[in-house]
């Protein structure tokens, strides 16, 4: 028998912890269903969803009496995991579930850990590397010359294609290019193959292939699954691909007696077009979700302005204590002569908030740079030095040793430069490592400045983390032996061997600090206002689930639109049709106005107190600009600089 979820226990959860010292939770009647019941929910932009799973699995824990039955928590990323595994072990019931028999983790953990594991030893495989890359590598470095050449003849043909997939019932090996099986170029990457199966190298697609193969084979698995998970929440659903959720629904389908929810936001859905098919079981424009539209992140004047970019249409609000005094929201109106202008405005703007609410700045846009796009507007129009990729490397310090000793000895500049500098140098390590990180939309890359926390979350060491960067600050003085328990250290929380390769230099001992000029000390992409504010300027994609003091989103252009000019009727008039995405035609005019949408409701939601765009003076009318006034806009018209 499954606890039931009622009023009553909630009211003593409830009372059980604030009465413990903790910030007082009070909840409303949607967050309360949240927890009650087993609908898929919507939860607004800071509308404490992780509070909200983590008070349900709490009071499930409490109640829970079944040994070896349990509840299966399921995310998109390890960050999110990590997010809820920390909300609920400081409980003593809540860290129950840490344990056999409930499961927290992600798609993939479970994928690996019930099916494909288990599928894999059965079939006398061991599996010792699930990676995209490393596994593309291994077998590329076994090809023979004519099967390279045979890959390189076309941009089509890829080694990342020489992959199990499983299809019409039945593990298929994809060959790139289809050479005939009597060809070298076929034997040789077939031998390549099976050289990394029996090496233990898979791609990450081939354990769900693997996992697929085993539910059609054995049908049981699938029962003992619903068996063992009775309870089933899924978090960050918006950002499931449609394979991962269609996999998931022949585990624990529709009617199949299993509490199955899924709780995320479908309005930040920035990920479509971008790979995998977005999932239509909780993105779909026709989909009914319990929506929780009340945000505790930003004021109620905010809400009121951003509402109508809401993919969902949901009745937006805000319960954040509006400032007494401070600026307004507004459009910084640019042109081509002024463009360069748009962040020392912003900065002279965000000057207006109380010293304690501009402690963190954000500026966004949703291209970072043209990829060879003519006539593009991106953010390096409004600032050349901004680097997607990297904080500039110029400016890293020779050593990471010598860039501490700038912090703690010569003590120049803020604590922000300061701490922003320590983790330029952290992912100058992690570079030099040739460290990488999957993002959320499933591609490998770089860890850069925007992805570093992520990074480091992900391995489950952001507590000790943070807390060496704070030590290193503190320092009185940097002698040997201390520095080298500071490398290993940190060696070991970012999964880096401090003392081989290129990292051994960089992570040597300095009797000097950096000399570096002011601009230096800051990361690549920190713009230093002429006020002296530090506006921290990064992707959309880059600060998706972060909260800022104030935000100001660019215009940027994708083929021949630009978003904030598409987007400017819909915060006009909350009541449009909204655009819809259509996976199957990414690129037409209504799927990239859907993809603006998306971006710009993430990008504008980000901020507590102050939000502001920028927009072209040609693409902004007068009745546009009556119309937001009306809405509660102030507009900021830049101006040439006059000719002396």
């Amino acid at each position: 028998m499954l606890p039931q979820l009622d009023d009553a226990a909630i009211e003593a959860l409830l009372a059980r912890l604030n009465g413990a010292g903790q910030h007082q939770l009070v909840l409303d009647e949607a967050r309360r269903s949240a927890i009650r019941n087993y609908q898929s929910v919507h939860a607004c932009p800071g509308a404490g969803k992780t509070t909200v799973i983590g008070l349900k699995l709490i009071l499930l824990a409490e109640k829970w009496s079944a040994r070896h039955q349990g509840i299966s928590v399921l995310t998109h990323t390890n960050t999110a995991k990590n997010e809820i595994v920390e909300r609920i072990g400081t409980d003593p019931a809540g860290r129950v579930l840490l344990s056999y028999p409930h499961f927290i983790g992600t798609i993939q953990d479970f994928t690996h850990t019930f099916l494909a594991l288990p599928a894999c030893r059965s079939k006398g495989v061991t599996v010792r590397r699930i990676d995209d890359t490393a596994t593309a590598n291994f077998m590329e470095a076994r090809l023979s010359p004519p099967a390279r050449t045979f890959l390189a003849m076309s941009q089509q043909r890829k080694i990342s294609d020489l992959r199990y997939k499983f299809e019409h019932g039945a593990l298929t090996l994809t060959i790139p290019g289809n050479p005939g099986e009597q060809t070298d170029s076929y034997k040789s990457m077939a031998a390549a193959k099976k050289t990394a199966i029996n090496n233990g190298f898979l791609f990450y697609s081939e354990m769900y292939a693997i996992a697929d193969q085993l539910l059609a084979s054995n049908p049981a698995v699938a029962d003992a699954l619903r068996y063992r998970f009775p309870v089933v929440l899924v978090d960050e659903m918006q950002d499931t691909s449609r394979f991962q959720d269609e996999f998931l629904s022949r585990i624990f389908p529709a009617g199949s007696g299993v509490n199955f929810q899924k709780v995320g936001d479908p309005d930040q859905a920035i990920f479509d077009g971008m790979g995998d098919k977005p999932n239509d079981s909780f993105n779909g424009a026709a989909v009914e979700l319990q929506p929780i539209a009340d945000s505790g992140r930003f004021t109620n004047s905010i809400a009121s302005k951003v509402r109508g970019l809401s993919t969902r249409r949901i009745d937006l609000t805000g319960s954040r204590e509006e400032l007494a005094a401070g600026p307004a929201c507004s459009f910084i109106v640019f042109d081509n002569d002024t463009i360069g202008d748009v962040l020392p405005k912003f900065a002279e703007i965000v000057a207006g908030l109380p010293a304690q609410h501009r402690r963190t700045i954000k500026v966004v846009g949703a291209r970072a740079d043209s990829e060879g796009a003519a006539n593009a507007l991106t953010i390096q129009n409004y600032w050349p030095a901004f680097d997607r990729v990297h904080s500039n490397r110029t400016h890293v310090p020779t050593t990471f040793c010598a860039g501490a000793r700038r912090c703690t000895e010569l003590a120049e500049g803020s604590v922000q430069t300061h701490i922003h500098l320590l983790r330029q140098c952290v992912v100058e390590m992690l570079r030099l490592a040739g460290k990488t990180h999957v993002g959320p939309n499933g591609k490998e890359g770089p860890i850069t400045l925007s992805n570093l926390a992520k990074y480091i979350s992900d391995l489950g060491h952001a507590v000790r983390f943070n807390r060496l960067m704070a030590e290193v600050l503190m320092l009185d003085g940097l002698a040997a032996p201390r520095w080298a328990d500071i490398a290993n250290e940190l060696g070991e929380v970012c999964d880096v061997n401090v003392g081989v390769g290129d990292v051994a230099p960089f992570m040597a001992f300095s009797e000097v600090a950096a000399e570096m000029d002011d601009e230096a000390v800051l990361p690549g992409n920190v713009f230093a206002g002429p006020n002296g504010v530090l506006l921290e300027v990064s992707t959309i994609h880059g600060v998706k689930g972060e909260t800022h003091d104030a935000t100001l989103v660019l215009e940027t252009k994708y083929s021949t639109l630009f978003d904030v000019r598409e987007m400017l009727p819909f915060l006009i008039d909350d009541g449009l049709e909204r655009p819809v995405f259509d996976p199957d035609h990414p690129t037409n005019h209504a799927s990239i106005r859907a993809g603006f949408m998306k971006k710009l409701y993430v990008g504008t939601s980000r901020a507590k107190y102050l939000v502001c765009m920028a927009v072209h003076k040609h693409r902004l009318t007068e009745a546009h600009r009556q119309a937001l006034e009306q809405k509660g806009w102030a507009f900021v018209d830049l101006q040439p600089a006059q000719a002396p």
